[in-house]
């Protein structure tokens, strides 16, 4: 089957499948269709079920990406994978650390051609967003922009046009603000170490703040 075949096969039983959601776990490595000579998809029933499968899991057992792909590798080695140990999301104990703010330039570099391919903009989605300032409009793009783009097509899957994403870009520059004026220059006694410790820990704060506080306004 083609992408679209596959996307109506899988929306009975998960009703916000999409395309864009079916290029992330190939993105991810959890699955890999056949090609075209011409390079379109091809799905067979076997990789349907593995997609099935990766959906299932996060459906009901909230299993990490990573995890997943633990049990498939199990699963294609002959192995049983094991039991997911509950099905109901567990209240952590402890507050959940935030996202890593790590780089992932790796000086790879895509063509606005490949952004939109890896990430399934649109071109009309791709000038949408270097209009209203999510991506910059270089001659070309980083992984950092990589995840962006894909961010936007999460966005657009929920129903948030990218057209009408700039209140992003807005709350975003003016944390940077916020960020800068706090973090200032290097103090007299701080080596940069140091200092590169406390932006750091600085920018995940607010990351933290700012989803605890998008949780609870939700």
């Amino acid at each position: 089957m083609g992408i679209g075949q596959t996307v109506s096969s899988l929306r009975h039983d998960f009703p916000d499948i999409s395309v864009s959601k079916i290029r992330f776990l190939e993105a991810e490595g959890l699955v890999e269709p056949l090609r075209t000579p011409s390079g379109y998809r091809k799905y067979t029933p076997a990789h349907v079920e593995r997609i099935r499968y990766v959906l299932t899991m996060q459906r009901d057992h909230y299993l990490p990406l990573r995890v997943i792909a633990e049990h498939l590798d199990a699963l294609d080695r002959g192995l049983t994978p094991p039991e997911p140990t509950s099905a109901t999301p567990q209240t952590p104990a402890v507050p959940v650390a935030a996202p890593d703010l790590q780089t992932l330039d790796t000086g790879v570099r895509l063509l606005p051609a490949e952004l939109q391919r890896e990430s399934g903009l649109t071109s009309d989605e791709f000038d949408q967003a270097t209009e209203v300032g999510l991506l910059a409009p270089g001659p070309d793009f980083s992984l950092n922009d990589l995840e962006t783009a894909r961010g936007l097509v999460a966005l657009r899957d929920c129903g948030l046009p990218i057209r009408n994403a700039r209140p992003v870009v807005l709350a975003v520059t003016r944390e940077l603000d916020l960020y800068r004026t706090v973090l200032g220059q290097p103090r007299r006694t701080e080596s940069q170490d140091e200092y590169q410790d406390r932006a750091r820990s600085l920018a995940a704060a607010l990351i933290r703040v700012h989803v605890a506080v998008l949780r609870a306004q939700l």
